[in-house]
Formats: structure tokens, sequence, C-alpha cells
């Protein structure tokens, strides 16, 4: 299994213009690709320039050597993965007039191979080794004489397996990075009969129904109140940024740094909350032997859904698919098998109706949005989607369990921190 880990490092001056120069060089390399792919016609080129083409016809280009040879490589390959979904979503009409990929217009991230990185067993500190034309250009430039860069973080102290290091532009003397390293898979667990199901939602992200005990909790009730509180933060400065543009006779205001660091802040904000969201689905079924977790499957929820303005910006802006990939590979890691189920009428079915069906489906059960009345039975909503999507996941494959929707507790709410 790949595993990837986000951090930052500090660099001298040496190695921040080093960086500098290799992520500008990269830039220039997509670039030089991306506009013989958009060309290679009105170039005369004899044949459509894909990867192994671009790859060996650049390799004495001057962008090209300014890089190690994989990461040069490793530059062309996205770009080239670029293209060819660009022509998938062409033929399948998957985005309606989708557009070819851009230029860049400012350095961007390279990737360092696993040849390229020395790193020995229990050390903190790894070694990245630099391209000749580079080291020249570096040192008849710059007087900078270094032949290797090297990189010193805890984190690689624990990280033996690497197989990747993506380096981001460097910022003053810091700069981020992302390493990729391998940790063995573990055998996942035979299915206990005890489950957990999750339904999704914008105002409580994340419903959860034990089917062992009953017990119904609620995970990620501030998901929502981040993305308010950063959007309402970026409209502040937006508008007096643009007031301030507009002032000076600026027919179309640029975005500030002041808000790219709001949005990167956001960013780092809503990814550190999903970590520590889905840790606590991970913990709470080691904890009481759930081997098996069913998640509702909400893909394509938001196409051709007009919710006005104020839902659409909360719907479209939801991550379910990062909240699947950090969920499943935590569980992955204790052996626990993640399985998403089709919600369809989920939440409209009372729990107390032999199967999950359209016809079984009441829209006017929901008496309020977050309550299910069926007779004199009130549920929380949320919970009877998590209990019906359990239901449906036991009924498609066959499985011998009688829940009890008498058993339905009322939530609680679990509170993590921000």
């Amino acid at each position: 299994m790949l595993l990837s880990h986000k951090t930052k490092v500090s660099l001298n001056n040496g190695y921040s213009n080093i960086i500098g120069h290799m992520c500008y060089a990269a830039y220039k390399l997509w670039n030089v690709g991306n506009y013989e792919r958009m060309n290679y016609k009105e170039l005369g080129l004899s044949e459509y320039p894909d990867w192994y083409y671009q790859k060996k016809c650049h390799k004495d280009d001057l962008w090209y050597k300014q890089l190690p040879s994989q990461t040069a490589q490793e530059v062309l390959k996205i770009l080239d993965k670029s293209w060819k979904s660009f022509y998938v979503l062409q033929k399948t009409h998957g985005i309606e007039n989708p557009k070819p990929p851009r230029f860049k217009q400012a350095p961007i991230v390279i990737t360092y191979m696993q040849n390229a990185i020395v790193h020995e067993k229990d050390s903190d500190t790894i070694r990245l080794s630099l391209p000749k034309q580079l080291k020249l250009f570096m040192s008849e430039t710059y007087g900078i004489s270094d032949n290797y860069i090297y990189l010193k973080n805890m984190i690689f102290k624990n990280t033996d397996a690497i197989k990747q290091i993506k380096i981001y532009p460097p910022e003053g003397n810091k700069c981020d990075i992302i390493i990729i390293y391998e940790v063995e898979d573990v055998m996942p667990l035979s299915d206990n009969g005890r489950y957990l199901s999750i339904d999704l939602g914008l105002h409580n992200l994340m419903t959860c129904y034990d089917s062992t005990s009953g017990d119904t909790f609620i995970v990620g009730r501030k998901y929502l109140s981040i993305c308010n509180y950063f959007n309402k933060e970026i409209a502040r400065v937006q508008s007096q940024w643009s007031s301030l543009q507009n002032g000076k006779g600026v027919k179309f205001p640029k975005s500030s740094k002041h808000i790219q660091r709001i949005h990167k802040k956001k960013n780092n904000t809503i990814n550190d909350y999903l970590h520590k969201v889905t840790r606590y689905i991970v913990s709470y079924c080691v904890k009481n032997q759930i081997n098996t977790v069913v998640i509702g499957d909400i893909t394509n929820i938001r196409k051709d859904n007009d919710l006005g303005n104020v839902t659409n910006q909360k719907l479209h802006s939801l991550p379910y698919a990062k909240i699947y990939i950090m969920l499943k590979y935590k569980l992955e890691m204790n052996g626990i098998t993640l399985i998403k189920q089709n919600e369809a009428y989920t939440s409209q079915t009372s729990p107390l109706c032999e199967s999950v069906t359209k016809e079984s489906a009441k829209k006017n059960n929901r008496i309020k949005r977050g309550l299910y009345k069926d007779g004199d039975k009130v549920w929380n909503a949320d919970c009877v989607g998590a209990y019906n999507i359990l239901r449906v996941y036991l009924s498609n494959n066959s499985k011998n369990i009688n829940l009890n929707p008498n058993e339905i507790n009322n939530p609680y709410v679990v509170k993590v921190a921000v």
C-alpha cells in the first residue's frame, strides 16, 4: 500500500535557489510540451507527440537537462495523462465543452523518483541528486557548488520505503514536500456480523449507526462552520481588493497574495479536520471489533441538481471523494473493509417498512429537516438514512442479520478538535 505524508522542510539560501530553479524549469518544460501537442500539425511533425516521442525528442533541450532525467519524464507524463483525460471527456461528454490542459503561469511541483533518492534506514535526512547541467549553471551564475540537496525532517526517520518525493516551489527558506512511501498490506478481517453504516450529509457530515449496540452518533458537525468562516473571510478580502483595484482603474482585478493564503489555510484546515474525523471512525471500529463499514455512495449527487444558490455552494464543495479515500486507507491499515452502497430512497423510507424501495419511500414523513416520523415513532432523519443503508446492503448480499428499528437510539454528537 502506498501512503503519503505532507510536511514542511527548512532550506538554506542555496537549496532554496536550486529547488526554485528546478520548479521553474519544470514549468517551462510543461509549456514547451503543451505547445507542441496543441500545434503539432503547424509545426510539421509527422506524428502526434505522445509521451514516448516527447521524452526522446526533448532530452537534449535546456529545460529538460535542468532537471533529473526521471523528474523531467514525470513532468511530461503528467502532461500526457492530462491530454488523455481531455480526449476521454470529449468522447464520453463527461463534461460539457471540456478544454485542453492549460499553460502554466508559474513554477510547478517537481517529483523526485526513487532512483534519485538516497535514504539510510532510521535516518532523518535524505539526499537528492542534481543533474550535471544544473550544477554547472548554478556554479557559474550564483556561485553555488552543492552537488546534492540534503533535506532533514523527523518524518524520514520513521519512513523507510520512500518511492517518490514531491517538492513544491519554495516560499522563502521553507517549502512543502509530499513523501510517498510504501507500507505492508494488512490482510482483511473476516465478516463477523458487526457493521457500522455511515450516511454522509452537509450539516451532519457523517451520521453513523452501529448494528450491534443500536448506537447512533454524528461526527463532523464543524465542517460546515469551517467552510462558512473561510468563505466569508475570502469574500470580505476579495471585496476590499476589488474596490482598491477598481479605484486605480484596473479593468480586470487579479487575486491577491492575501486571498491565496486564505484559500491555502482553508484547504489545510479542512484536510486536517477530515483526517481527524475519519481517524475517529477507525478508532471506534477497532474498539468495538467492527470488521465491515458500509457508507452511502453519493457519487453524481451534484449532477443536474439545482437546489438554490446557498445549498448548491455547500453541496458542490462537499469533498465526498476525499472522505472515501481517507476512510478507505485508514480502515485497510487495520484490516477493516469499506463498502460503498447506493443510498437511493434510504432517507425517505421508514425503518418499519419491510424493504427499502421506491414504493415504500414517503417524503411526507420528513416532518422537519432533521426529523422522520412514522405513526407514533420519531427518529433523527440522518439516523434513518444510516440505518436503511445497512438494510439495503444486508438485503443485497443475503446476510441473515435482523435489525430492530426500535433499538435505534437518539444520536450523540462526537466533538472533534478543529
